[in-house]
């Protein structure tokens, strides 16, 4: 019986691999944190404390998430900015992830969307 060959695994060298472009990652990293927080909130507010506002009559909820939320919004719409400078995205791939984050659930589909597009890029 023959002996099962091994070959040696290749590598890629890093000269082959094209160099990652500078702060890309970390980049990333904070507009997936932005866009999980922007997210919730807008699925908090819309889910929960809009129909407490309507129909329960308390405002409390809508009135504190729909604060954090807007401030939360200008921060993730500067990440997605920076982000998108760093990966040359085009100014019409740009705005529509800025509209993401204005539509609940969204937002998710189109974060993990740009992480895979994002990861493939480097």
């Amino acid at each position: 019986m023959a002996e099962p060959t091994t070959t040696a695994a290749t590598q890629v060298e890093p000269a082959d691999r094209p160099a990652p472009k500078k702060g890309l990652r970390g980049a990333l990293l904070r507009y997936r944190v932005a866009a999980y927080v922007v997210g919730v909130g807008l699925v908090v507010l819309t889910f929960v404390g809009v129909p407490l506002q309507v129909w329960g009559h308390n405002d409390s909820v809508a009135e504190v998430v729909g604060i954090a939320h807007g401030y939360l919004y200008m921060v993730y719409v500067v990440l997605v900015f920076d982000l998108a400078r760093r990966a040359r995205w085009s100014l019409k791939r740009t705005a529509g992830v800025v509209l993401a984050g204005t539509v609940p659930l969204l937002g998710f589909f189109v974060e993990r969307w740009v992480s895979h597009r994002t990861d493939v890029q480097q």
